[in-house]
């Protein structure tokens, strides 16, 4: 919101109100909350898993595998320290005896979407290319889930 704005709201008695300086479009990508006066259409957002498995780029690929087999998922997100994705695993195309580390037979560089994509759109572009998932990231590349694709029906 604008400085003036925000000012006017801390003098009506509501706070904290900061100047988000990035401004609306950024929120919506990076996924915050936000109200609406009426009915909107669905984002990403509204479906997007937050609970995601993830790994760092140092992380044995065995230990990845180990760790992915006890999950129905079968993708882990390799992120930074920041969490900002570098790359993805697919469990289906490991060896669970890899001693390499994660960076070395990652995807790099997956295709990440923003959260305040619209959500019936976003679907039947995975449906076009048979994407089971997709990777949301907010406008810096951070995580923020994964988008699933169940069946053709979705």
């Amino acid at each position: 919101m604008s400085p003036r704005a925000a000012w006017r709201l801390e003098a009506l008695g509501y706070g904290p109100v900061h100047h988000y300086v990035a401004g609306k479009a950024d929120w919506l990508a990076a996924g915050l909350l936000t109200v609406t006066a009426g009915d909107r259409p669905a984002r990403v957002a509204d479906l997007m898993a937050r609970d995601v498995a993830t790994c760092a780029p140092g992380d044995r690929v065995a230990d990845v595998v180990a760790r992915l087999e006890r999950q129905s998922d079968g993708i882990c997100v390799v992120v930074n320290d920041a969490r900002v994705v570098q790359g993805r695993l697919r469990l289906d195309r490991l060896d669970p005896a890899d001693v390499r580390d994660a960076e070395e037979v990652m995807e790099p560089g997956p295709v990440t979407v923003r959260a305040d994509a619209p959500l019936a759109e976003t679907i039947e572009r995975m449906r076009d290319r048979k994407a089971a998932s997709l990777i949301i990231s907010d406008p810096d590349g951070v995580l923020l889930g994964v988008l699933w694709r169940r069946s053709d029906n979705e």
